[in-house]
């Protein structure tokens, strides 16, 4: 009687009008000190001095983000301080960026100033290949310049054996 079911459930994460969410606007004047967390866009006109959770953030010109950033989809024009985690990270030309940036894709505008390092995102879903890389003609790259072909190898006899 009092139970909802799945399908209302999923209707109540679109809006009544069927259009798509509106971003959250940290508006030019405000301050915000905490962290942020969103499942929709947030853009930041302001200031927010924590850290922001969302699945895509947008740092205008003139605005600043201190604090560590985790999303979707990151635009920055205006100042980051922190560290960055993202599958897509934009530098545009005025962008302002002190950070740590682990990411899939990282794109900068000329114009654009980045301090930090950047190391590209690992995707999880992909198994790591452990074994050492080999080349056309059959033979291992061991170490770079070096390359052994699996013939080569011969196994050391072990101590006091007449081999």
């Amino acid at each position: 009687m009092f139970t909802k079911s799945t399908n209302q459930k999923s209707a109540q994460k679109q809006t009544p009008s069927g259009k798509p969410k509106m971003p959250s606007i940290i508006s030019e004047n405000l301050k915000v000190f905490g962290n942020l967390e969103s499942d929709g866009e947030i853009q930041v006109d302001g200031m927010v001095e924590g850290d922001v959770k969302t699945s895509s953030l947008t740092v205008s010109e003139g605005a600043s983000v201190r604090g560590a950033i985790e999303a979707e989809t990151v635009s920055i024009v205006g100042n980051v301080t922190g560290q960055i985690k993202a599958k897509s990270v934009s530098f545009l030309a005025k962008a302002r960026v002190i950070a740590d940036v682990i990411q899939e894709s990282l794109s900068i505008e000329p114009g654009a100033y980045f301090e930090g390092n950047a190391r590209r995102m690992e995707d999880p879903k992909k198994p790591k290949d452990t074994s050492a890389p080999q080349l056309a003609d059959g033979t291992v790259a061991t170490l770079p310049g070096v390359a052994k072909k699996p013939s080569d190898e011969k196994p050391i006899a072990a101590a006091g054996s007449d081999d």
